[in-house]
């Protein structure tokens, strides 16, 4: 890749991508020859392969015009599977074919055709001063100002600093790599994919035998062996591999899959967290704009775009490699700084199940059930209310009552400590409906924090201080207003408390 006359040209960072992923090549000699000018037969494979067009297997879409073309494709001395493909799918004008020279060099009036052609770009309809944006086109045929337009609003071919846009003027094989580059950055370039990294350098290992770079990217880490010939570029200049440690960078490889040109795009920054978001994936979409959507402990979808920075942190058994591999109902705690996340980590969950037996104030404590797979488990919550609570299908409730049959995933972050867990999801299983029962009234008990009522065969239940109690007539009275021998109709809820007394 290290042509010999290259040192010091502007195009060397571009000539280097195209070469590395055999799009041109040099000379015999190991010059490249960049201000020499390519030719007409030279543009048209170059950009044709570019696209993936011109060998038997693979040929453009057909016109749909039902007339033949009349025009023949001309002759040429190499490359005639190209040309045929050329003129069979219309890519070059009649004017060109007519006046086709293979050695001749192309302009670059000829090459916004061709490439107006290849790409399909739509024409503008009307060609107005104000998208005339260069100088020098009034001696330009008309029917070729909307391919020169098309082009450069596409950003794939620009004009001179001047304002003009020279289009009989000659490209150059330095501006034909300039063009694939361009071509390569929008994805209009055909070429496998597993040759084209992206990623910061997060690790390079430098041995006499081989060298080696870990390359960290939002799909993992992946370690990538470095040609011994690799070049290094910053911007317009060139670096030293040591250069590229902590940068994002595009990692061209060779076709030994080794790192053949790295070109490094902007510093890793180390930002200050600003916000901390805790919830659990719903989908993670990894490409140009790389976004992360949860679902917050408020059962709100929250869609946070990854910096391409971002880490992935796991707790103990909970082990994510990479954002690829983090499963939709996973919870995490995203941090955030300047908009985006900067990190996620993959939170170590418990879960419990049971029946809620009481919920005073902030605590929510379950009914004991005395097995041995609850040995060990909290029997209580505090700041339960604090937690996304939802019902089976996962769809947010308004809250959740005494007696319902929940389950409970939390944090416990300091195992066999007491009264630390902390709970993010409560989800209802069921809501026992009101069960009656008839008793006859043995006694009551009466204290501060409690009712108790106690009714024939010693059968006590807990009876809740908003009870409500009715006379046989249905007039409302006091709880304490109850006596022996009475005879009542109980409404008692799934955790055994009484609701409601009606006496008979």
């Amino acid at each position: 890749m290290a042509f010999s006359d290259m040192e010091g040209h502007w195009s060397k960072p571009v000539v280097t991508r195209a070469a590395t992923l055999d799009f041109i090549k040099g000379y015999p000699d190991n010059s490249f020859q960049p201000e020499k000018e390519i030719s007409q037969m030279e543009a048209l494979v170059l950009f044709m392969r570019a696209v993936g067009l011109g060998n038997e297997k693979t040929t453009a879409k057909t016109s749909k015009k039902e007339a033949p073309r009349p025009l023949k494709a001309p002759e040429v001395p190499w490359g005639q599977n190209y040309m045929d493909t050329a003129v069979k799918n219309e890519l070059l004008d009649d004017k060109w074919i007519s006046s086709f020279q293979a050695d001749r060099p192309a302009t670059r009036l000829q090459v916004v055709s061709l490439l107006c052609r290849l790409l399909q770009l739509p024409l503008p309809d009307s060609v107005s001063s104000g998208q005339n944006a260069f100088s020098d086109l009034d001696n330009t045929s008309s029917e070729y100002i909307p391919y020169i337009i098309a082009l450069s609003q596409a950003g794939i071919m620009k004009g001179y600093e001047d304002g003009t846009f020279k289009p009989e003027r000659s490209l150059k094989r330095s501006e034909a790599a300039a063009l694939l580059s361009s071509l390569m950055e929008q994805n209009w370039v055909k070429t496998d994919a597993s040759r084209i990294l992206e990623g910061w350098v997060e690790k390079i290992i430098v041995d006499k035998n081989k060298s080696e770079i870990e390359l960290r990217s939002l799909s993992g880490v992946k370690k990538v062996k470095v040609d011994p010939g690799l070049q290094c570029f910053a911007g317009a200049g060139e670096c030293q591999l040591r250069d590229t440690l902590d940068y994002r960078a595009e990692v061209l490889l060779n076709q030994k899959k080794q790192a053949a040109c790295i070109s490094i795009i902007e510093k890793r920054k180390f930002i200050a967290v600003e916000d901390k978001i805790t919830g659990t994936v719903k989908s993670v979409l990894i490409g140009l704009d790389s976004v992360l959507v949860l679902r917050d402990l408020n059962c709100e979808e929250r869609r946070l775009p990854l910096s391409w920075g971002a880490l992935i942190d796991s707790e103990g058994k909970a082990k994510a490699k990479d954002f690829t591999s983090l499963k939709p109902g996973t919870f995490v705690t995203a941090q955030l700084a300047e908009g985006q996340v900067q990190k996620v980590t993959v939170l170590e969950t418990k879960t419990i199940s049971g029946t809620i037996q009481d919920l005073s104030g902030r605590r929510l404590t379950l009914a004991k059930k005395g097995s041995s797979s609850q040995i060990g488990k909290p029997e209580w919550f505090n700041y339960w209310d604090r937690a996304r609570m939802v019902d089976k299908d996962g769809r947010a409730i308004g809250g959740v009552s005494r007696g319902d049959a929940i389950k409970v995933t939390y944090l416990d972050p300091n195992p066999g400590e007491i009264d630390d867990e902390i709970p993010l999801e409560i989800m209802l299983s069921s809501r026992p409906a009101l069960k009656k029962v008839k008793a006859e009234v043995e006694k009551l008990t009466i204290l501060d924090n409690y009712y108790k009522l106690t009714v024939k065969k010693n059968k006590v239940y807990e009876v809740d201080k908003t009870v409500q109690v009715y006379s046989s007539n249905g007039g409302e009275i006091q709880f304490n207003s109850l006596n022996a021998g009475d005879k009542v109709e109980m409404e008692v809820d799934g955790a055994g408390v009484v609701m409601k007394i009606i006496l008979l």
